[in-house]
């Protein structure tokens, strides 16, 4: 399933743009963060809003 553009916009919201891993700030960054899943949509993760998070960086998936 697709992302929406406006559940894109929701979650940049709630994250205040702000890298929801490192909190890097998107508003300074040359390109916009990505959305991603949380919990993995290859081990059941939904493409709902408390399932998505702003992401800069990769650290989440880190270790």
């Amino acid at each position: 399933m697709t992302i929406s553009h406006r559940l894109r916009e929701q979650v940049r919201k709630r994250a205040s743009s702000l890298c929801e891993y490192c909190h890097s700030s998107e508003r300074i960054s040359s390109v916009r963060f990505t959305i991603d899943h949380v919990h993995p949509q290859s081990l059941g993760g939904a493409d709902d809003f408390d399932n998505l998070a702003l992401v800069e960086c990769q650290e989440q998936k880190c270790g």
